[in-house]
């Protein structure tokens, strides 16, 4: 009975709305991102250096925004409003980006608007930790996080190829247009799912004496929180230099045609979906930062089955590992930083985001660098090596004072 009541919380309106917001966000993103370079190369018709500005640009951007923004809106009482700011935002760039076909006009709009509006998930996100903290019972916060990780699965299952279809049949303007009305619909209906949330007392207390995130902490909470954010950024570098490397890898290696590149991809986002969700039953019985740790050990499995193999039945059976490393990696990232930062839920969301994005920006290092110079095989090898990096990093890390209990 005491199961089905802790599991009955996870499906509340609130839960439910949230739930679904993160789907919505997680399909523009996924509508966006996989056809960008596509846009910029066939409809702007610029060389493939120019295309990597844009995604530069929003990775840095995006860096820069949620930091400065989810410290500031740990001040807010209401965060909500500014999910409807950001989603205006996010409208604007669809809106350039659907009628101009100008470099430097789609390039600043991709940099300065869009990397901006998706700041929105951040948001969400931050709101979901602060409905998990005062209306979710301890052991139940895990779990949910989980569950809110797998909309960004299932918005990665259905989000590129639908992006790719409306694309490829009715244009880039479409496309566009589909992304900012989704951004719209959640800027007005995102006050209506989302009540008000009462902000606990303690919290209330503490918020004028905040004077940074990083002094509010001691020097071994300082050290943990750092090697937890550069592990994490490592975690994101190899999975995004994977992302990359895996399509050219199998059409000039292998001589697998690309088309397969998507059915594998599909396939591991689907298989994530179910890692997420019992991770995070598994994290209301075990420190949420032991399975991050073992997480690394799959991720080594995905890389050396990669580098090795010459089948595509060997790569489809690889996606387990590569499901059961990002699916941890994914649904429990963001509660091992909540555990570190209590009460910061806008600072800890904020802090696990930009990890992914500066995952991203040391993965075109990586492939720029080592693809260049070795080809595309050799990323894998070099993935092999920075992945136990990351785990020996996850393995110095303190485990925050919300895990205690699990000790």
């Amino acid at each position: 009975m005491s199961i089905t009541l802790n599991n009955s919380v996870l499906f509340k309106p609130v839960a439910l709305g949230i739930y679904f917001l993160t789907f919505a966000l997680g399909v523009v993103g996924a509508l966006l991102l996989p056809t960008m370079s596509i846009f910029f190369a066939d409809e702007v018709g610029v060389s493939p250096f120019w295309v990597g500005i844009p995604y530069a640009g929003i990775a840095t951007g995006s860096i820069v925004y949620n930091q400065v923004i989810g410290a500031w809106s740990d001040s807010l009482k209401d965060r909500r409003l500014l999910v409807v700011a950001l989603c205006i935002v996010g409208v604007v760039a669809c809106a350039v980006f659907a009628f101009s076909r100008h470099y430097w006009l789609t390039c600043l709009s991709a940099v300065f608007l869009l990397s901006l509006a998706m700041v929105a998930f951040s948001q969400i996100l931050a709101y979901s930790l602060e409905y998990a903290e005062t209306c979710l019972p301890l052991e139940r916060i895990a779990l949910f996080n989980a569950v809110v990780r797998a909309q960004i699965a299932f918005a990665w299952v259905a989000g590129p190829p639908a992006g790719f279809l409306i694309a490829s049949h009715w244009g880039f303007t479409s496309l566009y247009t589909v992304a900012g009305v989704l951004f719209l619909a959640v800027g007005l209906i995102s006050p209506r799912l989302l009540p008000a949330l009462k902000v606990p007392d303690h919290h209330e207390k503490s918020q004028p004496q905040k004077t940074g995130l990083w002094q509010e902490l001691d020097s071994a909470a300082r050290w943990s929180l750092g090697l937890c954010v550069l592990a994490f950024s490592v975690m994101w570098c190899v999975n995004n230099a994977y992302l990359i490397s895996l399509p050219l890898h199998l059409t000039r290696n292998l001589d697998i045609s690309a088309s397969w590149v998507g059915w594998i991809m599909g396939a591991a986002a689907g298989l994530e979906v179910p890692v997420m969700l019992l991770a995070g039953l598994m994290a209301a019985r075990m420190n949420p930062l032991t399975l991050v740790r073992a997480s690394a050990l799959f991720g080594l499995l995905l890389y050396a089955g990669v580098f090795w193999a010459t089948q595509l039945w060997q790569l489809f059976a690889l996606q387990l590992a590569n499901a059961v490393f990002v699916g941890i990696l994914a649904g429990l990232g963001v509660s091992v930083v909540q555990q570190m930062l209590p009460g910061r839920a806008g600072s800890a969301s904020a802090l696990y985001t930009n990890t992914t994005h500066v995952g991203t920006l040391l993965s075109s290092v990586l492939i720029s660098g080592v693809a260049e110079a070795y080809g595309y095989l050799s990323v894998f090898l070099a993935n092999m090596v920075l992945v136990v990096l990351a785990g020996g990093l996850f393995m110095l890390v303190r485990p925050g004072k919300g895990v205690s209990e699990f000790e």
